[in-house]
């Protein structure tokens, strides 16, 4: 007999299924229209805010300077270039169109194809185009080669060439005395190396280095041009932001949950004061008011 109440407090104090749903029913309509109401105003006013579109260009850079290139196009001084360029500068100056344009572009690096990718973003199509068509310009200059630089690289090409030309003839005339075949790859040269013909196998990888020594020597001077621009600056024909359907779809789903929450929160704070809790309810309501900063 005495473990009867006890048993009834413990029923009451469980969470009931069926209750939470009756909850639910009972709100079902404001659980419905408001969302939606939240949603729809949502999208309304996403559609007041200014569209945003983004344009893009492809560059083929060396991949041994793949990660300096993609670091010099976001730099102030290119980003500065830019601004003047486009005249982006005259209202609001130098400083603060720069500033304005570190967040309008960026470049990506493909680490396996060695691709650089230019994107920037204006509030027009064609200022999208041409602000990305400014940015890889600015990034051609930058890349040329100035002053002592230029003349740096100048004579190590110079000497590359030269000792290129001088082990061409060494080779020649090795072949000539050992009577074999002109080596010209990597696997004849390791054939070479197994035949006993080393030194023969050494010439012929040092005149393959030394050919790359000097390709790269004339790709640093050419710098970039258009001819490595694999894809021009696009004229994006839709904008990227604001994503309206998702601004909206986020919008009733909060919208939802908050309403949920509130419900449940209320029906338990009725249910407590129709019975024996009201003390508890009140020590709740006070915490609450405390914790969001109101006078008690």
């Amino acid at each position: 007999m005495n473990e009867l109440p006890q048993n009834t407090l413990d029923t009451d104090d469980e969470i009931s299924l069926l209750g939470l749903a009756l909850t639910v029913a009972e709100n079902l309509r404001s659980l419905i229209v408001a969302p939606m109401v939240v949603g729809l105003a949502a999208l309304g006013v996403s559609s007041f805010v200014p569209k945003t579109f983004e344009s893009r260009a492809v560059l083929n850079v060396p991949s041994h300077s793949l990660a300096s290139i993609q670091s010099l196009a976001t730099l102030p001084t290119v980003l500065e270039s830019v601004a003047t360029r486009l005249g982006l500068d005259k209202d609001v100056g130098k400083a603060r169109a720069t500033y304005e344009l570190k967040d309008r572009v960026r470049a990506s690096a493909g680490r396996k194809d060695g691709l650089l990718t230019v994107t920037a973003k204006a509030e027009s199509a064609e200022a999208a185009q041409q602000l990305t068509q400014a940015v890889v310009m600015e990034l051609f200059k930058a890349l040329e080669l100035k002053g002592e630089r230029k003349a740096e690289v100048e004579r190590a090409l110079a000497v590359a060439r030269q000792a290129y030309t001088n082990n061409e003839l060494v080779l020649q005339q090795a072949t000539r005395l050992l009577g074999v075949t002109a080596i010209d790859n990597a696997a004849n040269a390791g054939n070479a190396v197994a035949t006993g013909l080393a030194g023969y196998a050494q010439l012929v990888s040092l005149q393959q280095a030394l050919s790359i020594e000097a390709a790269n020597y004339e790709r640093e001077l050419r710098g970039l041009d258009e001819s490595d621009l694999l894809q021009a600056a696009t004229l994006p024909t839709q904008h990227v932001a604001p994503r309206r359907a998702i601004a909206a779809t986020l919008a009733a789903l909060a919208t939802g949950f908050a309403l949920l929450l509130f419900i449940f929160v209320r029906k338990a704070l009725v249910s407590a004061n129709q019975g024996g809790d009201r003390l508890a309810v009140q020590g709740l309501r006070v915490a609450l008011r405390r914790a969001v900063g109101l006078s008690v």
